[in-house]
């Protein structure tokens, strides 16, 4: 089903075309993250429980969709349109290098990487420190934001040297990534918001080891292969020859012959003398 969908000899071109401009799949992802936000303002909070993601909210509430949900939940912030912009851009660079089914395979681990930590934080008893998250009581998944940097750092790890500027200055994609990575961390832990601070690091780690992983240079553990067995030797015939007997005649004499060796000899002479005939 997914090569009938993605196949191959299309994994590089544009989904479509808009007024002969390509159209790939980021571009797609990020009009859809622009639309959760005014999706989120016709909802109102209200509609938190039902979309973000928590332990509780999952396991306890029964709501396991918002493991896929939580993205959408995003309100009117400039930030999320500014995240939105960066997906549609840098994402793109990404997709046009790996293919498109590289690029998905990339935005399922950074959408899933949030809840599978915030369910393993739920499990060891962490509380949120958001403001929505202590009003829950536990740490939480909410907002696109979260992909969106992982793939900025995704970027980042494909192009290294790729320039990048602000305003301002100039710096290389990697360079940039730290900056980003640095203030979004150090605003967690003056917050005193680790759990966080580990939702943001899992996913920063996640985007570069898959970048790492596709250039080839991170090789997934194998399990050992079985060492060939020896071959067993050949069992000898049990039945001597009768090379065998006369070797024995000459070594012992016709005395230490068995009564077998002796009909098989007996056999041999009658077939020679048959032949003879």
């Amino acid at each position: 089903m997914f090569n009938s969908w993605l196949p191959e000899s299309k994994d590089h071109l544009p989904l479509t075309w808009w007024k002969q401009q390509p159209v790939y799949l980021a571009a797609i992802i990020a009009l859809i993250g622009g639309a959760s936000i005014i999706l989120t303002a016709i909802l109102g909070f209200e509609s938190a429980p039902w979309l973000i993601f928590t332990y509780q909210n999952a396991f306890s509430g029964g709501r396991f969709w918002t493991a896929f949900t939580y993205v959408f939940f995003n309100p009117p912030d400039i930030w999320v349109v500014l995240g939105c912009f960066l997906l549609w851009n840098f994402g793109e660079a990404i997709e046009r290098h790996l293919g498109r089914r590289s690029f998905i395979r990339l935005l399922v681990i950074l959408w899933l990487t949030p809840p599978a930590l915030v369910t393993l934080m739920g499990l060891a008893g962490f509380k949120g420190s958001l403001l929505l998250g202590m009003m829950l009581g536990c740490p939480l998944a909410a907002g696109v934001t979260i992909l969106e940097f992982g793939v900025f750092n995704a970027f980042a790890a494909l192009y290294p040297r790729a320039k990048i500027s602000l305003i301002v200055i100039t710096l290389d994609a990697w360079m940039v990534a730290l900056l980003f990575s640095s203030i979004y961390a150090f605003r967690h832990i003056a917050g005193r918001q680790w759990a966080e601070l580990i939702v943001l690091l899992g996913c920063i780690a996640m985007a570069w080891l898959y970048i790492i992983f596709e250039k080839g240079a991170l090789k997934l553990p194998s399990l050992p292969k079985r060492a060939p067995q020896a071959k067993k030797p050949a069992k000898k015939s049990s039945t001597p020859t009768v090379d065998d007997i006369l070797d024995k005649i000459s070594r012992q004499g016709m005395q230490s012959l068995s009564a077998e060796e002796r009909r098989i000899l007996d056999k041999a002479s009658d077939e020679m003398k048959r032949r003879a005939g």
